[in-house]
């Protein structure tokens, strides 16, 4: 008698159409009801709990510690983790994973429970290229896995990185949600199981089926055990497992796969939920970046001088940022309440994180022996050359900045003072190492911003003094690159020319947000525009232009959703390029002022008869070669496009470009060039009248908070190479993404850190290890060598969950290693 497999469970989506406390208290039903149903109940044999343990914190938060419930975990009856949440894939960190991991595997340890071994990814928006590496390096052997997957007839397969590290996957063909109940009765789910377990055993009669008994937020019947034993038939027998179980029934895979999979010819992968609500991306891109690449290495260079680390208040901020990267929260497609709630969460661990590093700062650095003083951090494995902005407080005048190492002065140019929360963290020092908070509300000296070109080394820091300005000659530097009539800029690069970049593109969207859709295509640019440009800065080795312009679109869209509204309004917008004597680049801030509904706002670089383009993966990167989508796609649950998601970066080797963005993580290549989107103003969680994809993607409720009215700052950089490698592209952005942080006066302390040296790699993770013995460094080379990392002090080499690597867990082009303390 052949058997189907069934594994009863709940797609718990924390926070979507409703808010965290409301569907929390359909948790609490839940799981009341499911501990006194298998308590009782030996048929009701397995539960599965969405593959995430922040369902317990939640329960617990308000319930309390339910001793039962945990009994039926630590039997193996009810599967939790092994991830805390399921975070979306493309708009994460790689590092945020494994975070994610390892606070899963803290509320195991505090529970007294194991955690599941299986990455379970149910219904993420598609796939990332790296997480074959992602999984097999925290030591799992199977995913599971369902959107994005493309002509693949087999329900399982090999997936693996592009450098070869692979896992083997369950595809749930049908979805995770093929034999949930619905609400249907009893008999009628029956039939439901039967028709289901003979369409699987057709499409794949190598594997026994795997039937889903579950979707979003569902209860499970209280007898669903026996309705489960009661649709055995003398052809099939249906059993409730789980997937562990499950798995080791399954024959090797015969179907390889490699690389990212987005394809959205089967299922929707909702891919334009990369660009709804961007300036939520941008402040979660602040977050992120903080706490990976300069909190926690100042904590893990702390940890090597000695100190103990505030584990808890790391966790805590961590905390607040993983809660923030569920595909409904981070995606943007949720109710605006929720999307509040997500935005406040993201500030909170920003504060949090800046505090935390203050007070780190001041403990290795001990006391202020001088204000008069600039000191950098670099965080990065490699010495950093180049420009970096101070804030400082200091007597009216102008100042000079000299190197205390060799007593030359260096380059620095004064800007117009803007206060900056997000780079300035001298008074945040000064208000921790202060016994009265009058120093720092009594300070009245001024505000002054300096550009500073200086060097730093590795994970190290230096000290400039802060001297009066002395008289000499200012010089000038004339850029290649110049500002056209219209805003816009003209690149001459490698013997070249190309102009119009940075014009502004609107378009309508009748979408919702999930994906964008069009009505006429009725297009409005910038570039017949004239707008007023000012030179601001222009010094030796520094140079900054200001734009300022605007744009008339249409209002909204007309109330029939066919085409756009008559009335016209103003975008005005101002763009600041920042060119350098010494660094290949250009830099660019644009803000504006969206006072229109119903659109989609890029900016668009006119490269044309673009090929491929190669955006940033987890641990590398990802080629994506530009297609020409002409056929008839009516039978596709999604339009294709050249629509790809970045993470810091998409890079264009045949002109030698890459263009690096904070938070920006949607670009395309039409016709007209490669486009980056600014803005997705929409005004619905989901609609069913889409031209780019057929139904509803969730409940269509209103969410007028997602048409974005009001004002918008994003920020790029524009990066030449003379000679393109993947080598140089991934320093390049690095530098432009993690300069040094100033912090202003001089301390006591003169640091002497464990030499650490990093060769053949880029640093991912900098911190403090999970189990307090030390320091993890973790890197990843993106041409798919191995990273080697040279240190004084003991080292051993770990997998991602920071256990002693063994072979099934070691990567091709990752490696980590604790530095014991």
């Amino acid at each position: 008698m052949k058997k189907a497999y069934m594994i009863t469970h709940t797609h718990w989506d924390r926070e979507w159409y409703a808010t965290f406390e409301i569907f929390r208290e359909r948790l609490t039903l839940l799981l009341e009801k499911l501990t006194q149903i298998m308590s009782k109940d030996d048929s009701f044999k397995h539960f599965h709990l969405d593959g995430q343990t922040i369902v317990l914190e939640d329960f617990q938060e308000t319930m309390g510690q339910k001793e039962e419930l945990l009994k039926l975990i630590r039997k193996g009856r009810i599967a939790v983790g092994p991830w805390y949440i399921l975070a979306d894939e493309f708009l994460v960190n790689s590092e945020s994973w494994i975070r994610n991991y390892l606070y899963s595997e803290k509320i195991a340890e505090q529970l007294d429970i194991k955690i599941s071994k299986i990455g379970y990814l149910p219904d993420m928006f598609g796939h990332n290229a790296y997480m074959p590496s992602i999984i097999k390096g925290l030591g799992m052997k199977w995913a599971v896995i369902w959107r994005g997957i493309d002509n693949i007839e087999k329900t399982t397969f090999s997936w693996s990185s592009p450098f070869g590290d692979s896992v083997n996957v369950v595809y749930l063909i049908h979805s995770y949600s093929n034999a949930a109940h619905f609400g249907i009765e009893r008999e009628a789910l029956k039939e439901k199981f039967i028709e289901e377990a003979k369409i699987l055993s057709k499409i794949d009669p190598t594997n026994p089926p795997l039937l889903m008994n579950g979707t979003d937020h569902e209860i499970p019947y209280c007898d669903v055990g026996k309705i489960i034993e009661e649709a055995s038939t003398s052809e099939m027998e249906f059993v409730q497992t789980s997937f562990e179980e499950y798995i080791s029934k399954l024959s090797t895979p015969k179907v390889s796969v490699s690389g990212e999979l987005r394809s959205p010819r089967a299922f929707p992968i909702l891919k334009d939920v990369t660009s709804a609500r961007i300036w939520e991306k941008i402040l979660h891109h602040r977050a992120e970046k903080f706490y990976i690449h300069y909190l926690e290495p100042i904590l893990a260079i702390s940890k090597l001088l000695g100190n103990s680390t505030p584990y808890q208040s790391l966790s805590y901020g961590w905390k607040l940022i993983l809660q923030c990267q569920p595909h409904d929260s981070i995606c943007g497609c949720s109710i605006d309440e929720v999307h509040r709630t997500v935005q406040n969460r993201l500030k909170r661990s920003i504060d949090h994180g800046k505090a935390l590093f203050a007070k780190t700062f001041l403990q290795i650095m001990g006391e202020r022996t001088s204000d008069m003083a600039l000191t950098f951090f670099n965080p990065l494995e490699r010495e950093f050359k180049g420009v970096v902005e101070s804030h400082l407080r200091l007597p009216e005048g102008s100042y000079d900045f000299v190197d205390e190492e060799n007593g030359e002065i260096a380059e620095s140019v004064a800007l117009n003072c803007v206060e900056n929360s997000e780079t300035d963290l001298s008074t945040l020092v000064r208000f921790y190492e202060n016994h009265t908070t009058k120093a720092v509300e009594n300070d009245l000296r001024e505000r002054h911003t300096y550009l500073v070109n200086i060097n730093v080394p590795a994970f190290g820091f230096k000290t400039f003094k802060v001297v009066p300005k002395g008289k000499r000659s200012e010089n000038v530097f004339n850029s290649p690159h110049r500002i056209k009539e219209n805003g816009t800029l003209t690149l001459n690069h490698a013997g070249k020319t190309v102009e119009n970049l940075c014009y502004l593109e609107d378009i309508e969207d009748v979408g919702d947000e999930y994906n964008y859709s069009f009505a006429q295509k009725e297009i409005f640019t910038s570039l017949d525009s004239r707008a007023t440009i000012t030179e601001t800065v222009n010094c030796s080795f520094v140079k900054k232009v200001a734009v300022k312009n605007h744009m008339l679109i249409p209002e909204s869209i007309q109330s029939n959703r066919k085409s756009r509204s008559e009335r016209l309004v103003h975008l005005p917008f101002e763009i600041e390029y920042t060119f350098y004597r010494d660094l290949p680049r250009v830099d660019v801030k644009l803000r504006f002022t969206n006072l229109a509904k119903d659109h989609r706002l890029s900016v668009v670089f006119p490269m044309k008869d673009l090929t491929e383009v190669i955006t940033d993966g987890y641990f590398g990167p990802v080629v994506h070669k530009i297609e020409n989508f002409n056929a008839d796609y009516s039978q596709w649950a999604e339009l294709p496009e050249n629509n790809f998601a970045m993470y810091w970066f998409v890079t264009i080797p045949q002109v030698g470009i890459t263009i690096s963005t904070k938070g920006l993580r949607e670009v395309r290549v039409e016709k007209e060039g490669l486009k980056i989107t600014l803005l997705r103003s929409v005004e619905w969680l989901s609609r069913n009248d889409l031209v780019t994809r057929p139904g509803h993607a969730g409940p269509g409720i209103k969410t007028p908070e997602a048409q974005g009215i009001g004002e918008h700052s994003v920020e790029f950089s524009i990066i030449l190479h003379e000679d393109w490698s993947l080598e140089e592209v991934y320093r390049k952005v690095r530098e432009y993404q993690v300069p040094p942080l100033a912090i202003q006066g001089k301390f006591e302390e003169t640091l002497s850190v464990e030499k650490i040296e990093l060769t053949d790699g880029f640093l991912n993770a900098f911190k403090p290890s999970q189990n307090g013995e030390g320091v993890i460094v973790r890197a990843f080379n993106p041409e798919g060598k191995s990273p080697i990392l040279r240190c004084t002090k003991p080292i051993s080499e770990t997998n991602l969950a920071e256990k002693a690597v063994q072979d099934h867990d070691r990567l091709t082009n990752v490696r980590s290693w604790l530095i014991q303390v």
